[in-house]
């Protein structure tokens, strides 16, 4: 999806989740430069190419299937964790947040605001992510288990 890599990917991937956060080009790259220097324009560029790929929704809708995962990015010796739900059955993303942990409670956070994006209780696909799982229990929600990543074989 980017050609140059001028900037490391888990920056670009940081960048575009912080800028669905707070929907500013200036302010995520302010943002971002605590940890790698980056201009606005540069961010701008990242989350068009993003976009094309996969569409950011940010209707409420009637969901059926929604897809969470979420990664380790590392970037100047911190973790930070990037949540994403997409829907689907129409390809778009819902929604992606930055967290500085990965437990129970910002499992259930962003699965709540995740729900604001639905119509209705749609069924969730989650990994083996034990916080992912207690979150949509705690919730009532339905979900299957699926892995995402192909396994290591030995």
């Amino acid at each position: 999806m980017f050609e140059r890599n001028k900037v490391p990917l888990e920056i670009k991937i940081v960048g575009i989740a912080t800028y669905i956060q707070t929907s500013s080009t200036r302010r995520t790259a302010r943002i971002l430069s605590e940890i790698h220097p980056v201009s606005h324009n540069a961010v701008h560029k990242w989350v068009k190419k993003f976009e094309v790929k996969l569409p950011i929704s940010t209707e409420k809708k009637q969901r059926n299937l929604v897809a969470i995962d979420e990664t380790v990015v590392k970037a100047n010796k911190k973790k930070y964790y990037v949540f994403s739900a997409v829907d689907i059955e129409r390809n778009e993303l819902i929604l992606m947040r930055v967290y500085t942990t990965r437990n129970y409670l910002t499992a259930k956070s962003f699965i709540k605001e995740v729900l604001k994006y639905c119509e209705n209780k749609p069924k969730f696909v989650v990994d083996k992510a034990p916080w992912l799982r207690r979150a949509l229990e705690s919730l009532n929600l339905l979900f299957k288990h699926e892995t995402f990543r192909k396994e290591k074989s030995h």
